[in-house]
């Protein structure tokens, strides 16, 4: 279990978040959606040990205080918004410091690791090419592949291993944003947990098991989809008329915005 109490972070005199707690569950993926400024991003950070914040986070029952940054690495990896490469890397050399991150020692490495996780993200074939001649798409899940490689056993000596995706989608086409989130719905499935901070609602519906929703550094709503999803909630928090509905066959929710929905084209 990945569990957060009373989590405050200030920049200067701006309070960004305010007591927060959080749980997540091991086998689940689950999201922490929100508004520009809710704190998802900062909230997220301060839980993998990225920034420094007041309360505490507990990793499988063990404070990340307490562990150095080799153990917390095994433990845990973060996908950033975005990473700025300085150094012309190869796609197979950026991928391979997720090995160095990630492993305590060289027993049992497996050579071919890098080449399974680029097939995972559909980079098969990319090894050889500079990232700084990828697309901003392509960039984004060479970086994924490099934190799968950290923690590529989603269960290492019978503890969960924690993924941390913020905002894993935002630079991909429709076709690699079901690829990733299918493969972090799968990383869920095989014991690890996942944590993503996510703004496509749709999506998040699609595939989250529980979803924080984070308004202006509070918890505004924590459980399942159709329990945090709600024309009210999201409304309120977004600033904006949203209608929660449920489409045919599978009965899950998806999110109109009400300008749209009430929209009368010309000639009707």
């Amino acid at each position: 279990m990945l569990s957060a109490t009373d989590i405050s972070v200030s920049f200067g005199k701006r309070p960004v978040l305010n007591s927060v707690c959080f749980t997540a569950n091991a086998g689940e993926l689950h999201a922490i959606v929100g508004p520009n400024g809710s704190g998802k991003t900062t909230l997220l950070r301060a839980m993998t040990g990225d920034l420094t914040a007041t309360g505490q986070t507990l990793i499988n029952g063990t404070d990340i205080a307490d562990l150095s940054p080799a153990e917390l690495a095994q433990r845990r990896a973060v996908l950033p918004q975005s990473g700025n490469i300085a150094f012309p890397f190869t796609v197979l050399e950026l991928v391979r410091l997720g090995l160095h991150a990630g492993m305590p020692s060289r027993a049992g490495f497996d050579p071919n690791l890098p080449q399974k996780a680029l097939t995972r993200v559909g980079l098969a074939g990319f090894e050889g090419r500079f990232v700084q001649d990828l697309s901003g798409g392509e960039r984004q899940r060479v970086q994924l592949a490099r934190v799968l490689v950290q923690i590529w056993e989603p269960v290492l000596n019978g503890a969960p291993r924690w993924l941390f995706l913020d905002e894993p989608v935002s630079a991909l086409d429709i076709g690699h944003q079901l690829i990733v989130m299918q493969l972090a719905r799968d990383y869920a499935e095989a014991g690890g947990g996942v944590v993503a901070v996510m703004h496509d609602l749709n999506l998040t519906a699609m595939f989250a098991d529980r979803i924080t929703l984070l308004n202006a550094g509070h918890v505004r709503a924590t459980g399942r989809p159709d329990e945090v999803l709600t024309d009210g909630d999201l409304s309120a928090c977004y600033g904006c008329a949203l209608r929660t509905n449920t489409p045919p066959p599978f009965g899950g929710k998806w999110i109109l915005p009400q300008a749209i929905a009430n929209r009368t084209h010309v000639g009707a």
